[in-house]
């Protein structure tokens, strides 16, 4: 079933007319439309992208299911045109993309259909982005070996001096001659004790022997995400650094090891929590632990599931998802391993393959 059959079918199923979308990557999801100004109305048998003339004859090459129209912004506002359609189509009852439209725009768009039933929906399309498919997966795979070619090649110019926010440019830059179409998100690269931020800014510390270097960063392909990060000691490891780093790697292994070789038995995001979990209890740096385990990882850098304490979604088959326990010691510093992994009819896949095991720079 494609993926907009699947959309009427809920509609029917739910008995309401149409479908209105705001969020961006929801419309690409549905329509291949990868523009940035659009709104798609769905209906049981009619799809409409609604867009402007910046992007009328780009929407018109990609959309081949749905009904381009081109709305004249100066003249006729979003709601009028959506108004119409609706009256084309006799609407009764309209959903709406309640998670990804502000209640003061909805409330003002919505006075011109009162007489129409609203429901607010929400998740109904991620529920759909929650499983991918072959070529999402693929797109994600290539992304994620992106990452793992320029990270290998970061490695080169790593030495004590060089700053935190040059290696950054340098990674992203990296990424770029690989065929990233951008970085997944601000490149995370922290040494000494500021690597205990797990999402702090590079700034202009410098380098120096025997720093910890957290590294978090990703390319996109497609439109999809990858998303990685590894920790490094510059120079010889102490014992402690030692230490936490197998700990964390443990408490990754053990998420991973749910899933035994050959084993596609879904389960619920909160087991692979409680085992990660547990390895991270029986050290004395528990108290220093994340909070969480991991997220879906798609168009969005962050989707469904969000693995955690109290995650009650089934990690199902191609649900693509990050495993990253991490200690965080204020003033000594941090140690996180994040990886992208899928689980196939073998078993839990790893899409990135940068090498885990703690190296010595």
């Amino acid at each position: 079933m494609t993926r907009f059959n699947q959309i009427t079918q809920r509609l029917k199923a739910e008995q309401i007319d149409a479908l209105l979308i705001f969020n961006a990557h929801n419309i690409t999801y549905l329509s291949g439309f990868t523009g940035h100004a659009a709104t798609a109305l769905v209906f049981a048998d009619q799809a409409y992208l609604l867009t402007d003339y910046r992007y009328f004859e780009q929407a018109k090459d990609q959309c081949s299911t749905f009904k381009v129209i081109c709305r004249d912004r100066v003249n006729q506002s979003l709601a009028a045109l959506i108004q119409e359609l609706l009256e084309k189509h006799a609407v009764a009852k309209l959903a709406f993309e309640a998670d990804h439209i502000s209640h003061s725009i909805w409330t003002d768009m919505e006075q011109h259909w009162s007489q129409i039933s609203c429901v607010a929906c929400s998740r109904w399309i991620e529920d759909l982005r929650y499983v991918k498919d072959e070529s999402e997966i693929q797109s994600i795979q290539l992304a994620a070996l992106i990452a793992d070619q320029a990270l290998t090649e970061l490695l080169t110019v790593i030495k004590p001096g060089v700053t935190e926010r040059e290696l950054a440019i340098e990674l992203e830059y990296q990424m770029a001659l690989l065929g990233s179409e951008e970085p997944s998100f601000s490149t995370i690269m922290l040494a000494g004790e500021r690597s205990a931020l797990p999402h702090g800014i590079p700034g202009d510390k410098a380098l120096t022997e025997g720093d910890l270097l957290l590294v978090d960063f990703g390319a996109v392909i497609n439109g999809y995400h990858s998303d990685m990060t590894r920790t490094f000691v510059l120079g010889q490891a102490n014992a402690k650094q030692k230490e936490i780093y197998q700990t964390v790697y443990d408490a990754q292994q053990a998420a991973m090891d749910v899933f035994k070789p050959g084993n596609n038995t879904e389960v619920v995001g909160e087991l692979l929590f409680q085992q990660s979990q547990h390895i991270l209890n029986q050290s004395q740096y528990a108290p220093y632990q994340g909070e969480g385990l991991g997220h879906g990882v798609g168009m969005d850098l962050h989707e469904f599931p969000f693995i955690g304490q109290g995650c009650h979604l089934t990690i199902k088959k191609n649900c693509v998802f990050t495993i990253e326990p991490g200690i965080y010691i204020p003033g000594w510093g941090g140690v996180r391993i994040e990886d992208d992994v899928y689980l196939s009819d073998d078993g839990l896949n790893r899409l990135t393959h940068f090498p885990r095991e703690l190296m010595e720079l």
